[in-house]
């Protein structure tokens, strides 16, 4: 029993062939379609031609790198070939790769309408059989100028297919005519009217020409159609010497003053011109300085008493050490030793005071002693006494000083 995905895919694939089968079936009408809007045509660059001019047909859509016979029947029924000798016959083209050709074929001034017909090669003449494809023109046999030479006008042409500008026709009008040429055929005629006022504004007169035409009034003519004999010329005549029309107001032509500025005027050139070359300065840059005497280069001899000699060392090494003094630090001398005076005592027995225990006695105690007297003044024994004393406090000063720096 096939499953739900079994049978989704199924639907699909056929939902799928339905649509190729319409693709394929459009693609059908839109080829159709295709072919039917390419079909085979020929056309020509203009509608109306003068007497003698050239006709150029182009065709297209036909089949590539083949060969059709072009035929153009003429207004009085005959066919000639378009290479200019008017021989009976009609020429042959070949189709390039894209199904296109071109065909030039020359009026030899018969007026009227011209048929051009496209038959697959050859031809069998039989004018019965349909063509793959026609067009018409005419060669222009009615021709339009104005005069005199210069001027322009507005003129208005109506066709008419009967032979009397009677009917309906088609109506053009044109605007700053010169010249103008129609093709009509000799079952046709067309209505001229002429614009009362030139462009340059002269007035109408009339019509002229040496071919015959009905005089309608009001600048307006009939031209018959006719077959044969070329073209027929008419004039439509304005009165005056055509005014040359004044050039536009507009200063386009007139050349400008040129400006008081005188920018054409050269300017001098400066009285110090740049192409003079300066002399150089006389301390040139280009002469080498000599060097200094104090040159750089000259190596400075060493100093005669160098970094390198080594300093002897001092006699008095810091090595040596220093005895300690005799007198001990430990013993202080009273403060008051040199303050309170020693009261006198007799001279042959003193306080030693001094170094190595010699006693210092004045002169004069030294010679009473030796003389054994005890002569003179207490006053003189005093004063003697008082320098004892005070030369005994200096010495144990002196030395307690000496001691308390060494300690230090």
């Amino acid at each position: 029993m096939p499953t739900g995905k079994t049978l989704l895919g199924s639907s699909a694939f056929r939902l799928g062939l339905a649509m190729a089968a319409l693709l394929c079936v459009a693609g059908a009408v839109l080829g159709v379609r295709y072919f039917a809007q390419a079909a085979p045509f020929i056309t020509t660059d203009k509608g109306d031609y003068f007497a003698n001019e050239v006709v150029t047909i182009t065709g297209s859509g036909f089949a590539p790198n083949t060969f059709y016979d072009v035929p153009v029947i003429r207004p009085d029924g005959t066919i000639v070939k378009g290479d200019g000798t008017f021989i009976p016959g009609w020429d042959t083209v070949h189709s390039n790769a894209a199904g296109a050709f071109t065909y030039l074929y020359r009026l030899d001034g018969i007026p009227g309408l011209y048929e051009a017909r496209v038959y697959a090669s050859p031809w069998d003449g039989i004018r019965s059989t349909s063509p793959i494809a026609s067009t018409t023109f005419r060669d222009g046999n009615v021709k339009v100028f104005a005069a005199p030479d210069g001027v322009t006008f507005t003129l208005t042409a109506t066709k008419y297919s009967t032979t009397d500008c009677s009917g309906s026709g088609s109506t053009n009008t044109y605007t700053h005519v010169d010249s103008k040429t129609f093709g009509i055929g000799s079952t046709e005629s067309i209505k001229l009217q002429a614009a009362s006022t030139s462009d340059q504004g002269g007035s109408f007169i009339n019509w002229t020409s040496s071919y015959p035409f009905t005089n309608l009034g009001g600048g307006v003519i009939c031209v018959v159609g006719f077959d044969g004999g070329g073209g027929h010329e008419y004039d439509a005549n304005y009165g005056g010497t055509p005014t040359p029309v004044p050039p536009s107001p507009t200063p386009t032509n007139t050349p400008v003053p040129s400006s008081p500025t005188p920018t054409d005027t050269p300017v001098p050139p400066s009285p110090t011109p740049t192409l003079t070359p300066v002399p150089p300065s006389p301390t040139s840059t280009d002469t080498p300085v000599p060097p200094s005497p104090t040159s750089t280069d000259t190596p400075v001899p060493p100093s005669p008493t160098s970094t390198n000699t080594p300093v002897p060392p001092s006699p008095t090494s810091t090595n040596t050490p220093v005895p300690p003094s005799p007198t001990s630090t430990n013993t202080p001398v009273p403060p008051t030793a040199t303050f309170t005076p020693v009261p006198p005592t007799p001279i042959h027995t003193p306080t030693p005071h001094g170094v190595g225990g010699k006693v210092l006695l004045p002169p004069a105690a030294v010679a009473s002693q030796s003389n054994g007297t005890s002569g003179g003044s207490g006053q003189t024994v005093a004063t003697w006494a008082a320098l004892v004393v005070v030369a005994g406090a200096f010495a144990t000063g002196g030395l307690y000083v000496r001691s308390r720096r060494r300690s230090r």
